[in-house]
Parts: C-alpha cells; sequence; structure tokens
C-alpha cells in the first residue's frame, strides 16, 4: 500500500495515519480500537484476564502484519477478523468452552438515576448480557458485532468469512434464541 494515507481510502474509519510508521499506527489503532477488541474477546473467553491477554495479542498481530493489509475491507474490519480468530484460537489451545462471568461491564450509568432505577437497569443489562453470552458462539458473534460495535452484514460476512445470507441467517435465528432466553427469564419471576 506504500505510503498512501489510510484516511483516504477508508474516511468510514475515520484514521489518519500512514501505515509506513508502524508505531505511530499501531498506537493510534490501540487508541481506537482497544476497547472494542477487549470487549469482543470477552464475548468470547467470558474471563477479563484472558480477554487482556487476546486483547495484546491482537495487537501484536496487528503491528506484525499491518505491512500486510490489503485494503480490501475497513481496517477495522480487519482488526476485528484478527480479534475473532484469536479468540477462538484461544478457545480450542485451551479448551475454554464454559467459562463463568466474572465481572461486569456495563457499569456506566447516568449518575443522576436514582439507586432503584440505577439497579434495575444495571441488573437488566446484565441479564441481558448473560443471555447474549449464553448464546451459541455462531451466534453470539454476529449479535455482538452487528449490535454493539456497529458492524453491517457486508462487513459481517468479510469479517467472518462468511456470505451475507448466512450472516443474515444467524442474525435472525440469534435474536430468536436470544428473546427466547429473555422470556424465559422474565416467566421464572413470575
Amino acid at each position: 500500500m506504500g505510503n498512501k494515507d489510510l484516511h483516504a481510502i477508508y474516511p468510514k474509519d475515520d484514521i489518519d495515519i500512514d501505515i509506513t510508521k508502524k508505531e505511530n499506527t499501531i498506537e493510534i489503532l490501540m487508541q481506537r480500537y482497544s476497547e472494542k477488541v477487549y470487549l469482543l474477546a470477552f464475548s468470547f473467553v467470558k474471563d477479563r484476564g484472558l480477554a487482556e491477554d487476546i486483547s495484546q495479542e491482537v495487537f501484536l498481530k496487528t503491528y506484525k502484519y499491518l505491512d500486510r493489509f490489503r485494503g480490501e475491507a475497513a481496517i477495522s474490519s480487519w482488526i476485528y477478523r484478527i480479534t475473532v480468530n484469536t479468540s477462538k484460537d484461544f478457545l480450542k489451545k485451551k479448551n475454554l468452552k464454559q467459562m463463568l462471568l466474572q465481572g461486569r461491564i456495563l457499569e456506566n450509568f447516568n449518575k443522576t438515576e436514582s439507586t432503584e432505577t440505577s439497579f434495575l437497569k444495571e441488573s437488566r443489562n446484565e441479564e441481558l448480557l448473560q443471555a447474549i453470552l449464553s448464546l451459541p458462539i455462531k451466534y453470539r458473534e454476529v449479535i455482538i458485532l452487528h449490535y454493539f460495535y456497529d458492524v453491517k452484514v457486508s462487513e459481517l460476512s468479510t469479517v467472518l468469512k462468511l456470505n451475507n445470507d448466512t450472516v443474515k441467517t444467524r442474525l435472525s435465528r440469534g435474536r430468536d434464541l436470544l428473546k427466547r432466553k429473555i422470556e424465559d427469564k422474565e416467566g421464572e419471576i413470575f
């Protein structure tokens, strides 16, 4: 790709960097995507420490292979693909299929809410997160990428190396499973 500016090629990423300057580039990419990479990795392994390890590995790979980035997709899609692959590899290597959720991700709530409202909202978000994390991985990854990271179906297709119809089917089935899990959970309460 030479000295071409990524911003000119990928305006939707809103990145103004030169990939020939790897140190500067990796710093910018880490600032922009570290939280999203961490959360995506967490969605696979369900463990904070492991998600941090995977995040570090993702950015090491990003740095190592930055000169191989072909520009066929947005750089964010490329980084998410590395994250998905690294997370899946980690699960295979360590056989960590069902780890317990060890913490809360959604901690930033409006400080002006009453304690009860804040607790109910936090509890509801926690239940939703647990329901999402309990989905089979093929549905979990499309739900998280699409709804939390605003990745379009066409980009999901690239990131996950699936055709658009498969992505749409997984999104639909994932939503249906999630809806049933939430309805079942609400039924248990009453």
